[in-house]
């Protein structure tokens, strides 16, 4: 019976290691399924903080461009102002009195 005694108190033996091996991998799976949430929590963060440079880099960008634009549009109306204002001043008296002629011959 020692013998037989034996053999279970080594089965007995295998399965406390093996359980304890069982253990041992769940801990360590439930550590690393932790540690890759934490990871890709980190990643979701710093991904998010980059794409928010990203966006305000582009609009300052686009800011910058549509200010240029604006200001280009600007200028072109000023000069074309100016140039309706200088031919009125130049032919204003002209054209009153073809208007009024016209006016008059009919």
């Amino acid at each position: 019976m020692s013998q037989s005694g034996s053999i279970l108190d080594q089965l007995v033996e295998l399965d406390h290691k093996a359980c304890a091996m069982v253990e041992d991998a769940q801990e360590t799976l439930e550590d690393t399924l932790a540690n890759t949430e934490r990871d890709m929590e980190r990643f979701r963060a710093e991904y998010t903080e980059k794409a928010i440079q990203r966006i305000g880099v582009v609009r300052d960008e686009e800011g910058r461009a549509s200010q240029a634009e604006l200001e280009n549009i600007s200028q072109r109306y000023h000069a074309l102002m100016e140039g309706l204002e200088k031919t009125y001043e130049e032919h204003h008296a002209q054209w009153e009195e073809e208007i009024f002629q016209r006016c008059i011959q009919k």
